[in-house]
């Protein structure tokens, strides 16, 4: 680390810090309107050896001018205005290093960290200046951050939560070509509400929640490329409607890999750690609006958000079919196309009714569920209304109708989550479709018919998309497979287990529920296998509040398994091959696994939480051959 004379800033201090002359006579105390950040454009363009950057306090409206105003810590470049996120560092790689020199304005001694490949941070007291020189050696994305002296990046809290930017360096081949980069920043803090203590954050996606974020537009058939950079301090699943993507490239914050084009699988969910990041690719092929969000339930509603009257309406459970239902970490975009496609008449109706849970939880509390219905008058027993839903066995290429005929007293919409379908049935509301053509919620006692077609056979899920931290915790997520040969399904062989929620629990905003089921119970039905046949596992994660893992084996020791699918899509051949039986995923996620055991005896397929909170084991019953 080097350290400057103070007298070299003099001459440049107001032009980089960004007072107007009234705001520079009034001192340091004034906070200055921090803008959102859209990451176009690096601050390196001129191919400058020099960068000024300041930190300072600032204002943030990350919901729009009449939304809540927020007082945070934010970098300002030279030439420029505070912005979330901070100053994009982007050159080639090879590229001249450039001399970075900080100033602080904060009240607090701060770390600076990611500047430099040391581990140790640059420390800037207030009123001081530090530099350092950037190097741009190897490719990849990275985060620098700041926080208060000795903070973790997990442990930052409202203010520090800001001080967070992306470092780009394009390898050779990725010099020129059209990307957008997008970095998720967060504040967090604990909030005392009627004597709980609520979480209370505010994600942002490049400087702005939901639905102020940036709509972006691409034709039918677009190469589209984002680098998504998590300078959150918790994880995000990052699930894509409607199309498959690619991660081209992981970084953990140290290093960051551009992963072999034979070893990328199809995904529409990509788990990433706080402080990581993705390179992503896809082609939008379906015109209309589509969404790209965390599918962490209070990631994308009022948990996420200083919005007090929404918040409001989450925590007593108000959502109406026209008012605010997400927020936070959710970023929309269009697909347009010049051509219509006609799609035909639908082979096959099926009616599924949305309604009261038959009985009640293990613990006493109600719930909701999904049940098929021969018509829209039939009358469904207890018995037929459980968790999950029913598995849904859609043939691939035939087009379906499935009229949602909501019997709750409160408005529901139904994602079909991971297939490659129109916009319209997609299931966001007032934002699924095209044109003037927008889903609305299915309202209390009404029903709506959707209508597509599964292209591709695979394992994939349904659940709801409106107020999803209680419907979806409450029991609306069911599976689907599609499959060439519906009549030929074998349950025998073929074996669906879903992790999900247990109940809507009575928890202050932001906590996890303590409840989870694996195919709708605490205590799962065996799964019976013979030695020497191979079975096909199907595991779908939709617990919203939960990362889980599962393991199959023995108390001591995982089996083998050979995966084979992710989110619906065969593994490519390099990825097909055995490894320990042993599965991480965070909710919007379904893996397929094929399993051949060599020995009779009894095993289980040990499903819990990744972090402290449940655990279920379901019985593995291997029988001689």
């Amino acid at each position: 680390m080097q350290h400057t004379s103070w007298k070299r800033w003099w001459p440049v201090a107001a032009m980089f810090l960004g007072a107007t002359a009234s705001d520079r006579g009034r001192g340091r105390d004034v906070e200055t309107e921090a803008e959102a950040h859209d990451n176009r454009q690096t601050a390196l363009s001129d191919g400058r050896a020099t960068l000024r950057i300041a930190l300072r306090a600032v204002t943030w409206h990350p919901e729009g001018s009449a939304g809540p105003t927020l007082k945070v810590w934010a970098f300002e470049a030279e030439r420029d205005v505070p912005r979330i996120p901070g100053p994009l560092l982007r050159r080639a790689q090879g590229a001249a290093p450039v001399r970075l020199e900080f100033v602080s304005e904060l009240p607090d001694t701060v770390d600076l960290h990611g500047f430099t490949t040391s581990d140790a941070p640059l420390v800037v007291a207030p009123g001081a200046r530090v530099s350092t020189t950037l190097r741009f050696d190897k490719a990849g994305n990275r985060l620098y951050w700041a926080a208060r002296h000795g903070t973790a990046f997990d442990s930052r809290g409202w203010e520090d939560g800001q001080l967070t930017g992306a470092t780009v360096v394009d390898a050779p081949n990725e010099v020129g070509r059209a990307d957008r980069v997008l970095v998720v920043t967060e504040s967090f803090t604990f909030d005392s509400v009627n004597g709980r203590e609520e979480i209370k954050a505010q994600l942002a996606l490049n400087g702005r929640s939901w639905p102020h974020t940036e709509r972006m537009t691409y034709a039918a058939n677009d190469s589209v490329r984002w680098r998504f950079l998590n300078g959150a301090t918790v994880p995000h699943p990052m699930h894509l409607h409607g199309f498959y993507y690619r991660v081209t490239r992981r970084g953990n914050g140290t290093a960051d890999d551009a992963i072999a084009a034979a070893r990328q699988p199809l995904v529409v969910t990509d788990f990433v750690p706080p402080g990581h990041s993705m390179s992503l690719a896809f082609q939008p092929h379906e015109p209309g609006n589509w969404v790209f969000h965390c599918h962490f339930a209070t990631h994308v509603n009022a948990v996420s958000s200083a919005d007090t009257a929404y918040r409001h309406v989450e925590r007593t459970r108000g959502y109406t079919p026209d008012g605010r239902h997400m927020g936070g970490l959710v970023m929309a975009f269009t697909v347009t196309s010049p051509t219509e496609v006609n799609r035909g008449a639908a082979a096959r109706q099926l009616h599924l009714v949305i309604d009261k849970k038959g009985e009640r939880f293990f613990h006493g509390g109600s719930g909701f569920s999904f049940a098929l219905a021969d018509s829209a008058q039939q009358l469904l027993p207890a018995s037929t209304r459980r968790v999950p839903g029913p598995l849904l066995l859609l043939r691939r290429n035939e087009r379906v109708a499935i009229t949602l005929h909501n019997r709750l007293d409160r408005a529901t919409s139904v994602h079909w989550h991971g297939l490659e379908i129109e916009s319209y049935p997609d299931g966001v509301p007032h934002v699924s479709g095209q044109g003037s053509r927008v889903l609305h919620p299915v309202l209390a006692r009404d029903s709506l018919t959707v209508t597509f077609t599964p292209p591709r056979t695979g394992t994939f899920m349904y659940h709801s998309h409106f107020s999803e931290a209680e419907q979806m915790n409450g029991g609306l997520y069911g599976v689907i497979l599609v499959l060439d040969d519906p009549a030929a399904y074998d349950a025998s062989r073929d074996h669906v287990l879903v992790i999900g929620g247990g109940g809507v629990p009575d928890v202050p905003m932001g906590f996890e529920s303590p409840w989870a089921l694996v195919n709708g119970r605490r205590f799962p039905r065996p799964v019976v296998m013979r030695v020497g046949e191979t079975h096909r596992l199907r595991l779908a994660s939709i617990h919203p509040d939960w990362q889980i893992r599962a393991t199959l084996g023995t108390e001591e020791a995982a089996w083998q398994w050979q995966p084979a699918a992710k989110d619906g899509a065969d593994l490519p051949a390099a990825l097909r091959v055995p490894t320990a039986a042993t599965w991480a995923a965070g909710p919007g996620e379904t893996a397929d696994f094929l399993v051949t055991p060599k020995a009779a005896g009894q095993f289980r397929l040990l499903v819990r939480s990744e972090d402290s909170g449940w655990m279920i084991r379901v019985p593995v019953e291997v029988k001689p051959r």
